[in-house]
């Protein structure tokens, strides 16, 4: 074609034919390389690459302490457990009823017992509340004929345990005997960032009671393993061990504390699963 004969209007429609033909060959070009990139056998021997983040990654579950009381108030304005064992100083409130009736407040001896009205003494330290009530309430009936007994309990004991290891105050702690690892937890000001979450052991006696998993109750709701503690126990948090950052295309990215046998699709899991435009 002479292009000196080549009108305007002709030469806009070879430019719009240049441009068809560039855009039809880029989609040829673009549609190959992703069936190969498909094709390509994957190889899962990479090395991981070290990539900047948009943030830097947070240590997960330890803001839970950034409010933390710097006293701890005992809890005693809860209803008592059925299983709350009975011990040593705890004041029992007894209503006697019948041909005559009395209220009366009893503490526990050092010995664990209570010495009842025209009864004697009562062994009860040891025996859990609802046990404690049985029992008490069966002597009555059978010693003091006519009467009855309604039981309740009344100002409770304080006791001494331990809080050691990766604390921010460990040390001797008086607390409430409604008190649970959790709150003993907080009484310290809580867990420093070299503390582990996820192993905080709880000792009795020398004998290990729970492994308490922090990441249950934070991820889970689940504070089932959250034991009552009893006097002279021992809480000790060892120094975290090992530790992952995730970023990317996941819902919550940060660095979470994970244990020996746990895998990829946990570490996933713990940081709320895949965005939908996660690539897998």
């Amino acid at each position: 074609i002479d292009e000196d004969e080549i009108t305007d209007g002709e030469e806009a429609n070879l430019q719009r034919l240049r441009n068809q033909l560039l855009l039809e060959r880029n989609q040829e070009f673009f549609e190959r390389e992703e069936t190969e990139r498909r094709l390509k056998p994957k190889n899962f021997d990479l090395k991981a690459e070290l990539k900047s983040l948009d943030a830097p990654l947070r240590n997960f579950g330890y803001e839970l302490f950034l409010q933390s009381p710097t006293t701890f108030a005992p809890a005693t304005d809860i209803p008592i457990p059925p299983d709350y064992v009975i011990g040593p100083g705890d004041n029992i409130k007894f209503f006697l009823y019948g041909a005559r009736s009395r209220q009366f407040t009893i503490q526990v001896t050092r010995e664990g017992d209570i010495y009842f009205h025209d009864v004697g003494p009562i062994s009860v330290a040891g025996l859990s509340f609802t046990q404690m009530k049985e029992f008490v309430t069966e002597v009555v009936a059978n010693q003091m004929i006519g009467y009855k007994v309604a039981i309740s309990l009344g100002a409770l004991r304080s006791m001494k345990i331990f809080v050691l290891g990766q604390v921010y105050q460990p040390g001797s702690y008086t607390v409430s005997s409604l008190s649970t690892l959790i709150n003993a937890i907080f009484a310290t000001g809580g867990i420093t960032m070299n503390g582990s979450l996820r192993s905080i052991q709880l000792k009795r006696k020398g004998d290990s009671i729970v492994n308490f998993d922090l990441y249950d109750v934070l991820l889970n709701g689940d504070n089932s393993d959250d034991r009552r503690l009893l006097p002279g126990d021992v809480i000790f948090v060892p120094p975290i061990t090992k530790a992952v950052g995730i970023s990317g295309s996941v819902r919550r990215p940060n660095i979470y504390e994970i244990k020996d046998h746990e895998t990829i699709e946990d570490l996933i899991k713990y940081a709320g699963g895949l965005k939908p435009n996660a690539q897998i």
